[in-house]
């Protein structure tokens, strides 16, 4: 009769087998793993000393006489600040320097020309090799590199160690290898022989369930029935798997709701870690810094970050100072951009460390608004003060005439009305760049042949236009019509049309030009005056903005025409600009779509 064998008993045989096999292999790979990572990081060692001291050695062999007894000396003293036998050979073979036998015994040293490891070196690559040396009498680990003078070899820097070193290195790992192994071997033996039978089924659904879940699978479940603590364990394993799903999906939304919100946020947002470090860097703050990339999470902040008042900035907060929010200008892409950057810590925790947060919020569109503000009513205020002031001079005039019992002098009651007047303009226009500079301009649009609304135009200015003997003519065509908001857009023609006949030349002409191209309404105002600078054309479409101030008053200009007539036609749409000659004359030029630009407009 055959004689039974245990499952436990074949189990324990098993893993004797397996777990011996297994540990004698893993001790030889990781043995053998271990020289050979030992024997990288000496050659690896060795070649830095080496190119250092080939740096270091340069200077004195590419000097015109070669100073041996200082190359000799210095030898000597760099061996022995880097523990290291350092050897210096010149090209053809003969040694200047040899720190273990010291300077004084270099001259009797051996030509090394035919050393396998200078040889190579001298090839111009990096040579190694392990022998005995005949200079000490030892096994040795060499390394030897080139050193170079633009294309020349002019030497060679070798440095060593005795080979007894790394042998004691290896030895004592590889008695801590099998030390170990042989013991872990021992204590599995013994553990797997008293549990092997209770355990081994149910042991083996565990392994497998929490092998599902450190792969990911948190839905699969136990369902041991033991009556022992096994099944209590599987319990336990089946509430930390449903919480742990539970966990993930929030942390994975939070996660994603996190990152969506960051990338969206008008406000660009830095954080760097306690090393110096990247953590994270929004679009926002990759547009203002002007990355076209963010970078990856642990690249160096001050490789990505080029701006030195930036990182003046994270340094002082990173130093332990919390300054206060600072205005830094940058200019990325060639414009300049001023943005209110702010910092915070955050503490995660003593092992974690500490994170700084950092917003960069653009307050360029800030700042230009707050300037023009300022410009708008220090021009306002100045346009008001001057016929005010004329107002007030002659009132007191005409006072002191009353007074007098004299007659008041017409000219002086002339001269109010028309400063009233010119106050009148002014508020009437301040009134209608206030209309089309809102964001709600409501427009009116009503379609018109384009000749038709030219000739309105035309028609409000042409007994000016006569009386200071300028020529009046108006071009289009037939079939081409205007949908547009026609009060409105008379008001941006007729303010060009009466600059034209302000500024233009005496006895000159004015063209109004209407035509069709490209889908669009194409209208032309142009005199023949004497033309704008070159240097004025990209602001005269700004508020108050005159090019030849006295002259624009005398002639009862507000300064405001073009800026009126400028947000007219951006509200419909459309664009305009200036072209202007010196001595030849004066043209804007309007377009609009033909239709249309939305189905709500």
């Amino acid at each position: 009769m055959r004689r039974r064998v245990s499952i436990a008993t074949k189990f324990f045989l098993t893993y004797f087998v397996i777990t011996g096999t297994a540990l004698a292999f893993a001790g030889v790979a990781g043995y053998v793993q271990f020289k050979r990572y030992a024997i990288e990081e000496v050659d690896h060692n060795l070649e830095n000393q080496a190119r250092l001291a080939a740096e270091m050695f340069r200077p004195l062999l590419m000097a015109p006489v070669i100073d041996r007894e200082t190359i000799a000396a210095e030898g000597d003293r760099i061996g022995k600040d880097i523990h290291t036998r350092l050897t210096v050979v010149l090209p053809g073979g003969k040694v200047v320097a040899d720190s273990a036998v010291g300077a004084a015994n270099v001259p009797s040293m051996e030509n090394h020309a035919d050393h396998t490891e200078v040889r190579t070196a001298l090839s111009g690559e990096t040579g190694f090799s392990a022998r005995r040396s005949i200079t000490v009498g030892d096994e040795e680990r060499y390394c030897a590199v080139p050193i170079r003078s633009g294309t020349q070899i002019v030497g060679v820097a070798r440095t060593s160690i005795p080979a007894t070193l790394l042998n004691r290195r290896l030895d004592r790992v590889r008695a801590i290898t099998w030390g170990t192994g042989f013991a872990a071997f021992l204590l599995m033996l013994a553990g797997t022989a008293i549990r092997a039978r209770h355990v081994t089924g149910p042991l083996e659904e565990i392994r497998k369930a929490a092998g599902e879940f450190s792969a990911g699978n948190r839905s699969i479940r136990l369902r041991l029935q033991t009556g022992d603590e096994l099944e209590d364990v599987a319990a336990a394993l089946n509430q930390t798997a449903a919480h742990l799903e539970r966990t993930m999906a929030q942390l994975n939304a939070e996660k994603i709701r996190l990152a969506t919100l960051l990338e969206n946020l008008s406000e660009g947002v830095i954080v760097v870690a306690d090393g110096r470090t990247v953590r994270m860097i929004n679009h926002e703050a990759a547009r203002i810094l002007g990355i076209p990339i963010p970078p990856r999470e642990g690249q160096p902040y001050a490789e990505t970050i080029r701006n030195p008042d930036i990182l003046r900035f994270i340094d002082a907060w990173k130093s332990g100072r919390e300054i206060p929010p600072a205005e830094i200008t940058l200019h990325p892409a060639g414009e300049e951009v001023t943005v209110l950057i702010s910092g915070t810590s955050v503490r995660h925790s003593p092992e974690m460390g500490m994170d700084f947060l950092f917003t960069l919020r653009d307050i360029t569109e800030e700042r230009r608004l707050v300037q023009v503000k300022s410009n708008f009513v220090s021009n306002a205020s100045h346009e008001l003060r001057t016929p005010l002031t004329n107002i007030r001079g002659y009132l007191e005039a005409l006072q002191d005439a009353v007074r007098e019992g004299a007659p008041p002098d017409p000219a002086f009651l002339d001269t109010i009305h028309s400063n009233v007047l010119r106050m009148e303009d002014l508020v009437r226009d301040l009134l209608q760049l206030s209309r089309a500079e809102s964001a709600h301009l409501a427009l009116s649009r009503e379609e018109i042949p384009l000749p038709v609304f030219l000739d309105r135009v035309a028609s409000l200015h042409r007994s000016v236009a006569d009386q200071r003997g300028k020529s009046f003519t108006v071009e289009t065509g037939e079939d081409i019509s205007l949908r547009a908001d026609l009060q409105s857009l008379a008001l941006a023609v007729s303010n060009l049309v009466d600059n034209a006949i302000r500024h233009g030349r005496e006895h000159g002409r004015i063209r109004l030009r209407g035509s069709s191209r490209e889908g669009e309404i194409l209208i032309e105002v142009e005199d023949d005056g004497p033309g704008i600078p070159r240097e004025h054309l990209p602001r005269i479409f700004e508020r108050f903005y005159r090019v030849d101030k006295g002259r624009s008053r005398e002639l009862g200009g507000t300064g405001l025409g073009l800026s009126i007539a400028k947000h007219i036609v951006e509200a419909h749409g459309g664009s305009i600009r200036v072209e202007s000659r010196m001595g030849e004359g004066t043209k804007f030029l309007i377009r609009i779509p033909a239709k249309d630009p939305s189905p709500d407009s």
